[in-house]
């Protein structure tokens, strides 16, 4: 069971193939931290078990602006998803 509960109750996510977007951000972020281009991540995600995935590398010294960017991404992803609440 996940640590995490939404507000309208515990939906797994739809085990299904792999999804290929998601993977070439992935392999274009992997690009950008090996040419060391990338230098921090925050990242988060749904798993098909309904559970949530986190990661974070916070090498820098750019706090204020990770946070500005945390800030933007949330009312992104709640503007992209206005029924989901």
């Amino acid at each position: 069971m996940s640590n995490v509960i939404g507000l309208n109750g515990h939906i797994p996510s739809k085990a299904g193939e792999p999804q290929e977007a998601l993977i070439r951000i992935i392999e274009a972020l992997l690009e950008k931290a090996k040419t060391g281009e990338l230098q921090s991540f925050i990242g988060t995600g749904f798993v098909t078990d309904g559970g949530r995935l986190t990661a974070w590398f916070d090498h820098g010294e750019n706090v204020y602006e990770m946070m500005g960017s945390l800030a933007f991404l949330q009312h992104e992803f709640a503007k992209r998803h206005p029924d989901a609440g």
